[in-house]
């Protein structure tokens, strides 16, 4: 993609070069035009002097100009009107890639050539995307995404990519109608997930979004008669935790400051939950029995807080719940309930029978905060503090505002 004007000031330059390029054609046609006629009056006059083949010679010839430049003018403004509307790609921040319906690569953008050098070598996306890959925990269900994309010429798609070096990438696709092409879409995401204080919270999340990516590409691969269907499918499941049916981290965190934007003062709290020990339930009993606790933690959660607020799966054996239009009692009795029937709930795994416990911190959010994510952190420390108080408690967060 070439350097071009911006949006703006090509605008400017176009309706001035439009104004005086039609201000010059109007002074030839006037001046052509005032020849013809003379031409036109002597011819009719017929004066014995002049030659009258001559005259009508003349006339013809300015008639024949006059036509040109008109049909000059039609055509120039045809042209200009399908360029005047020229964005200068390279001056957006997001990695920018477009390709045939096949993969094979068009153009691209500054942005995308900084974020991936190859991008002048590489044919196909397949063949650009392929460092990425290689860094991945398994590189297979990402070939097999960009396989099911290019399968499916309608398909819109997204997903984020957690490379071995650290990076986190936001990769989107999604074609562009009448010009079999398909745009991508990419943005470094590294800067957001290092300013997390809990990253390996953030990398469990990003290991189950993978899993849960090429579980749905693979989906989508092998049912391709049912595109609509999948891809439905798809953006239902991209709100949810695949193993709990709860909200993820990315759909709770978005409700959260959706309910801040109404919510009153110390109208709103957030109750963060972990199950005890849950790594000696692995141990001792297998993981499948862990994730038959990790679900039966989840209904447990679900139905105490049903329609008071929402409740979505954070990460492992972490949870968190929001309440609306609910004070400070209130959120802690909803906490000591849970925690009770969790304490009194037997999980049955097979022939195995097994009780867990889970520490809480409830913390409420403070008025005038833009974020959902400082009353997260609130409730965060003091679910901390219930563990190190010995576990299976609820601990409220104290703040000398609330």
């Amino acid at each position: 993609m070439t350097n071009k004007p911006t949006y703006s000031s090509l605008l400017t330059w176009e309706q001035k070069e439009r104004a005086l390029s039609l201000l010059h054609n109007i002074k030839v046609l006037l001046g052509l035009g005032v020849l013809a006629l003379v031409s036109i009056v002597i011819a009719l006059i017929k004066p014995p002097s002049f030659n009258i083949d001559a005259v009508l010679f003349v006339s013809l010839l300015c008639l024949s100009a006059i036509c040109a430049l008109i049909f000059s003018r039609l055509t120039s403004t045809k042209e200009t009107d399908t360029t005047a509307w020229l964005l200068d790609p390279n001056g957006l921040p997001d990695a920018i890639l477009v390709t045939d319906l096949n993969g094979n690569i068009k153009t691209f953008n500054k942005a995308a050539s900084d974020l991936l050098p190859n991008c002048a070598q590489a044919s196909s996306v397949k063949e650009l995307f392929d460092a990425w890959h290689s860094q991945l925990a398994d590189r297979h269900q990402a070939d097999q995404v960009i396989d099911a994309v290019l399968s499916a010429p309608d398909f819109q798609y997204a997903e984020t990519l957690q490379l071995a070096s650290g990076k986190a990438i936001e990769r989107q696709t999604r074609p562009l109608p009448g010009q079999a092409s398909r745009i991508w879409i990419m943005r470094d995401l590294t800067h957001l997930q290092t300013a997390s204080n809990d990253s390996a919270m953030h990398s469990t999340m990003m290991e189950a979004d993978a899993v849960r990516t090429a579980e749905l590409a693979e989906q989508l691969f092998h049912a391709k008669a049912e595109l609509e269907e999948k891809q439905a499918e798809l953006r239902r499941l991209a709100h949810t935790d695949s193993l709990t049916g709860l909200l993820n981290r990315r759909r709770f965190t978005a409700l959260g400051e959706k309910a801040i934007a109404t919510a009153d003062a110390s109208s709103l709290w957030v109750i963060m939950m972990d199950i005890d020990h849950f790594k000696r339930i692995n141990d001792t009993y297998g993981h499948a029995a862990g994730d038959i606790a990790i679900k039966d933690f989840a209904t447990i959660t679900q139905n105490e807080v049903s329609e008071r607020g929402f409740v979505g799966r954070m990460g492992g054996e972490e949870f968190a719940a929001i309440l609306e239009a609910t004070d400070m009692d209130a959120a802690i009795r909803m906490a000591e309930e849970i925690r009770k029937k969790t304490a009194n709930h037997q999980t049955v795994a097979g022939a195995e029978k097994f009780r867990f416990t889970a520490s809480i911190g409830v913390a409420p959010w403070l008025e005038g905060e833009v974020s959902i994510e400082a009353a997260l952190d609130r409730a965060d420390q003091a679910l901390y503090s219930a563990k190190s108080y010995g576990r299976n408690r609820v601990v409220g967060y104290e703040f000398a505002q609330v």
